[in-house]
């Protein structure tokens, strides 16, 4: 068994949220997110906006917070998604596990 470990420096979170917002409104569909949730669901272009205006207010911290919190509660999506990309470029590598911390930025 091998770890890599990859160290994100800088992160897009505007590009990252219009990725992240239709997964995240799906998984709030059929009232498991309330009624902002099924606001959200049925209104992706709405949800995109309200989020990119969250984010910009956000100091960097929270940020890698939210998106920590994110990555952990959607890991299993996201492990499928190096799964399959790793199978499609057939490198013969299967992802195990992974995990994702905050570190303090190096100087």
């Amino acid at each position: 068994m091998i770890e890599l470990r990859i160290l994100v420096d800088e992160v897009d979170y505007a590009a990252l949220s219009d990725w992240l917002i239709p997964m995240l409104a799906e998984s709030m569909k059929d009232g498991k997110g309330g009624i902002l949730g099924e606001v959200f669901h049925k209104n992706p272009d709405l949800a995109a906006s309200m989020a990119r205006t969250v984010l910009s207010k956000m100091t960097d911290r929270k940020k890698e917070e939210l998106l920590l919190q994110l990555m952990d509660k959607h890991r299993e999506s996201i492990l499928r998604a190096g799964r399959s990309a790793l199978a499609e470029h057939r490198t013969g590598i299967h992802i195990a596990s992974f995990s994702a911390t905050a570190v303090p930025p190096q100087a």
